[in-house]
């Protein structure tokens, strides 16, 4: 634990938006020469489940987020990154140090790597907004690679709301806010049935989007945005249903997460 106490440190004491990579699976593989793309899953990891691990799978067999220009779409041009912020704009710290989560992840990370059998890190930043965590990620990889990878942000529907929603960038407009977000990335969004809008709804949010129908948002954006119904039994987990279930003293928990994972919790105890 002290190596990832000092990551940790590093990350909370700098005076400026910062992100570092802090593991990766396999050892040392992270961006292969192959790698046009890193699927950016960006979560509170609080603890991972395997609804974060479904998003991950079902974006890797997404056609639409392959890049058309490429001469291949070997499931080895795409990298994951799971990503966790120790600074979020509207949440608080929650159960569980970010020790114990960034352990964690790294379980996941070995889990994604031998089960999907691509290159999968870990990373942490002290950036609150996905315009700021997607800066610091092309200048990490501006600095360490040679190629310009496109970044594609896994996300839930209601993240994506919250990703468009103007209060977060004020007194900027949501336009010049997230415009070079939206130029060098794109976001593979599923849909969440715990909302209020119809699965209807959430797949004609695009759609909105191109016929220039919500306000402050360009059309534009529609061809950087998938959302895909999110159909799979496992994206409907959540992590405050796996703690609760924890500290009920609950067993049938252990399903709804990796089987390293469930080790980690058994025997560290993170939510007791």
């Amino acid at each position: 634990m002290s190596s990832l106490t000092s990551q940790l440190q590093s990350i909370l004491s700098a005076g400026h938006n910062s992100f570092k990579l802090v593991y990766t699976a396999p050892a040392n593989q992270f961006i292969l020469p192959l790698t046009k793309q890193i699927l950016v899953l960006d979560s509170s990891f609080n603890p991972p489940h395997n609804g974060h691990f479904s998003l991950i799978a079902k974006s890797m067999n997404h056609s639409r987020l392959d890049d058309h220009s490429m001469s291949h779409t070997s499931i080895n041009s795409k990298s994951v990154l799971l990503l966790l912020s120790v600074k979020n704009a509207d949440k608080g710290v929650q159960p569980a140090k970010f020790e114990d989560r960034l352990a964690m992840m790294y379980k996941m990370a070995d889990h994604i790597s031998e089960q999907l059998g691509v290159a999968c890190g870990v990373g942490i930043t002290n950036c609150s907004l996905f315009v700021d965590k997607a800066k610091e990620i092309q200048n990490y990889l501006a600095e360490t690679q040679s190629n310009n990878l496109k970044l594609t942000f896994l996300l839930g529907y209601d993240t994506l709301i919250r990703l468009l929603d103007p209060k977060y960038y004020v007194p900027q407009k949501l336009g010049d806010a997230l415009g070079s977000f939206f130029s060098t990335n794109d976001c593979f969004v599923l849909t969440r049935k715990n909302t209020s809008l119809s699965l209807e709804d959430q797949l004609s949010f695009v759609g909105m989007i191109k016929d220039g129908q919500l306000a402050d948002v360009p059309a534009t954006w529609a061809d950087k945005i998938h959302v895909v119904s999110g159909d799979d039994k496992n994206l409907n987990v959540s992590s405050s249903d796996i703690r609760k279930l924890i500290q009920a003293n609950e067993t049938s928990w252990t399903s709804n997460t990796m089987p390293k994972v469930a080790e980690y919790i058994t025997s560290h105890h993170p939510y007791q």
